[in-house]
């Protein structure tokens, strides 16, 4: 497991592919209809992340998403579970789409943290279907 590593460029053009591997993971779980549901991806190395695809079906109107970085072991020193940084708070969600985003600049993701979606399910019945695709480099040095 790469961990503590020093390899953190400040844009994507930076990269060079002797200190990183490409390495993208894919998450869902299982929502419940009218609760509200984390979606937790713990990492195993330390990561740079470059983007993420969003595919949601069925979700109802005032269904929204919180995107959250959070030490939930303890790993940096801090209480578990405290949230790291929230870098998308109560963003409302479209019934169905598949959407892309990318960024200019990596966020680098410690080995022992967790990013997690929080999703917020308002229909009374049907539970909607939510995936995420994190574009994830595992850094190498």
């Amino acid at each position: 497991m790469p961990s503590y590593t020093t390899y953190n460029p400040a844009h994507v053009s930076e990269f060079e592919k002797t200190k990183i591997q490409f390495a993208a993971k894919g998450v869902t779980s299982t929502l419940t209809a009218n609760t509200t549901s984390n979606i937790d991806f713990l990492a195993d190395h330390d990561y740079l992340l470059t983007g993420m695809q969003v595919i949601i079906k069925d979700a109802a109107v005032g269904d929204r998403v919180s995107f959250q970085a959070i030490d939930t072991t303890g790993v940096l020193g801090v209480p578990p579970g405290t949230v790291l940084q929230e870098f998308a708070t109560d963003w409302y969600v479209p019934s169905n789409s598949n959407d892309q985003f990318d960024m200019v600049y990596p966020a680098k993701i410690f080995a022992g943290l967790t990013l997690r979606v929080v999703y917020t399910s308002t229909h009374l019945t049907q539970a909607p279907f939510f995936a995420i695709n994190y574009k994830l480099h595992k850094v190498l040095v």
